[in-house]
């Protein structure tokens, strides 16, 4: 980031205290009017990424687990419930007023950067044109999200200096007509191929594209299924995506010859095949909340430490620190084929121990485990396999196989209810009860309950063996990797979705299928098996494939609300996908749009003119 980094704008809608950017007793328009100043007011309008979303514990529950592909963790089955299952979601949860305040903040620092940058002295054309650029894709993004979460909402183009205490709404098309797309669109012409100053983490010319591809496919949505009005839009989404496709070289983009290396350590910083990133940092006086910048290592792992000879220690980087936040739904697990590598590459079944020897005593074995005692006086050695947990079901007889080695298996049957009537016809099911509520064969107790494959896609534990180590230690919660916003797998996922939206499947086949795009490629394919598995027909090209392949490839990239939101399907995925743990999930109509915060209400004089969203508690202004 820039050579300015001060203190987040605490600024809602309706204040903003623009002194925070004053390094002297000068106003504001005399700060702003320096290229000093402008460059820490741009830098400024990052800072919210990094502080409270991306490698941040909320976003992960509203953006990820409020789908079909993640679940709470069964030992923490009401925790951020409201965002994961909508349990009485309500416009006075500090995580809406978060979240609202925190995005306007966004959009206020924009507004300003737009509003002083015509004053500003003494900067190149190419300086003054980037400045612009990095406020219009900032103002954009920040619209996108206000919009999809909340609806109508009001629609401001100037920065806000001082209190104001009325507000009206707007509609969201005009939102996306007027600024979102404009914004966009304007981003690509002005922001060049590399990053301000080369600081990464920056909005350049191939965020932009991505960005305009991403919101006019949104835009479309609100547009009459078939409509000449909605073809425009799928229209603009796929000549942004193909923009990128089309000029990866000169964009700076290179695909690696392997899956794996998108997401090994030693790749994070330097990232051919991201687009945008949100950068933390190893420099703490660089990082927004210096104890606490990325934990995203944490939020996607079974319980694993102490369990099997692997204790926790400032050196064991296979088993980092744990938070234990999210679990995988059956549904997401086998969405991978057999000749699919990207299963093997993001998810974990086989953990070696790390002590010098673990030998099984009963409790671990039987107990925890539920394996049988033959596992009992076993012993595995370090760096061996002696925990298996797979998607996969398994016999007793084939678990009984692997105990005979030393090796406990947690099977799919012991961590998702698949007896006969509990998997429903869209291929969900619901994770074992706790304390057997419901006859189950395990105790509360038992290790099963927080087992299952772990997530890889943001491995800190992956160490670059060339010292790039994304961790202070190997048992820290305090992680430095960079956090992918925009990934070029993302491009021919929208340019195909786009074909498919205006009825040319077999086109959109062509671009699944193209080796050079990404997706459909020899790179996913694992070792015997043949190409003609993992390629598509023009009669598989449907929204419904398109979700599978973006739950297959994007899982945990903070898009699956929104794309079920986007194609009508969060009501019936949720549902069906992830029918929870006791088929609880209230979601339905209302949710496609979040509540506004009653806090926000409180302050304008005409909150109830304004109004709540439909389906939450309306509100009533507090005399």
């Amino acid at each position: 980031m820039g050579a300015l980094l001060l203190g987040a704008a605490t600024v809602g809608l309706t204040s903003c205290d623009l002194d925070e950017y004053n390094p002297s007793s000068e106003s504001e328009e005399a700060v702003f009017a320096t290229e000093q100043g402008m460059e820490g007011l741009v830098n400024q309008m990052y800072y919210n990424f990094r502080w409270k979303y991306y490698g941040r514990e909320d976003p992960v529950l509203y953006f990820e687990g409020a789908g079909d592909i993640w679940a709470n963790m069964p030992d923490k089955y009401t925790y951020g419930m409201q965002l994961t299952r909508f349990i009485d979601l309500q416009g006075d949860r500090g995580q809406v007023k978060g979240a609202w305040n925190r995005v306007y903040d966004i959009v206020n620092l924009a507004n300003t950067v737009l509003d002083n940058l015509p004053s500003t002295e003494g900067l190149k054309d190419d300086t003054r044109a980037d400045f612009e650029g990095e406020a219009r894709f900032m103002r954009s993004y920040a619209y996108w999200w206000l919009v999809e979460w909340f609806g109508d909402i009001e629609m401001r183009t100037h920065g806000t200096s001082s209190p104001t205490f009325s507000s009206q709404r707007t509609d969201r098309k005009v939102i996306y007509d007027e600024v979102i797309i404009p914004d966009a669109e304007a981003a690509t012409k002005m922001l060049q191929v590399e990053p301000y100053k080369g600081h990464v983490g920056r909005a350049t010319k191939k965020a932009a594209y991505a960005l305009l591809a991403r919101v006019a496919l949104s835009r479309a949505q609100y547009e009459s299924q078939g409509s000449s009005e909605q073809r425009a839009f799928y229209q603009k989404a796929y000549d942004a995506a193909k923009y990128v496709m089309d000029n990866m070289s000169s964009l700076g983009i290179k695909l690696y010859p392997t899956y794996d290396e998108i997401w090994q350590a030693k790749n994070n910083k330097t990232n051919t095949e991201y687009l945008f990133v949100v950068t933390h940092s190893s420099n703490s006086s660089l990082n927004a909340n210096s104890g606490n910048p990325n934990r995203l290592h944490m939020y996607w792992s079974p319980r694993l430490l102490n369990r099997f000879g692997n204790t926790q220690t400032a050196t064991n980087w296979e088993y980092p620190r744990e938070s234990v936040l999210l679990c995988p739904t059956y549904y997401l697990l086998n969405l991978y084929k057999d000749w699919d590598l990207r299963y093997d590459v993001l998810f974990q079944e086989e953990f070696p121990v790390s002590a010098d020897s673990w030998t099984w005593n009963e409790e671990q074995a039987v107990t925890n485990y539920q394996n049988s005692k033959t596992l009992v006086g076993k012993t595995r050695k370090k760096g061996e396999t002696a925990l298996i947990i797979t998607r996969k079901a398994m016999t007793a007889a084939e678990r009984e196989a692997y105990a005979q080695q030393g090796i406990a298996v947690v099977s799919a049957d012991m961590i998702y209810d698949l007896r006969a009537g509990k998997v429903t016809p869209m291929g969900g099911a619901r994770i074992r009860d706790l304390n057997g509520e419901n006859g189950d064969d395990y105790p509360s107790s038992a290790w099963v309950y927080t087992s299952f494959p772990r997530f890889r896609k943001y491995r800190i534990w992956d160490r670059d063996p060339n010292g790039t180590f994304l961790l202070t230690a190997a048992n820290a919660q305090v992680g430095y990797a960079d956090v992918p916003i925009f990934r070029y797998a993302e491009m021919p996922l929208i340019a195909a979705e786009a074909q498919i939206a205006m009825g040319n499947p077999t086109e959109a086949a062509s671009i699944i299928n193209d080796e050079s795009r990404g997706i459909r490629t020899s790179r996913i394919l694992k070792p015997g098996h043949n190409a003609s598995e993992m390629k598509v027909s023009a009669s598989d090209m449907t929204i419904e494939w398109i979700l599978e392949e973006r739950a297959r490839e994007l899982c945990g990239e903070w898009l699956r609300w929104f794309d079920l939101k986007r194609t009508r399907h969060l009501v019936d995925y949720l549902k069906g996908h992830n029918p929870s743990m006791r088929f609880d999930q209230p979601v339905d109509e209302h949710n496609y749009l979040w509540p506004i915060p009653t806090d926000f209400l409180d302050k304008i004089e005409n909150g109830e003119e304004f109004g709540q969203n439909p389906g939450y508690n309306p509100y009533t202004k507090t005399k």
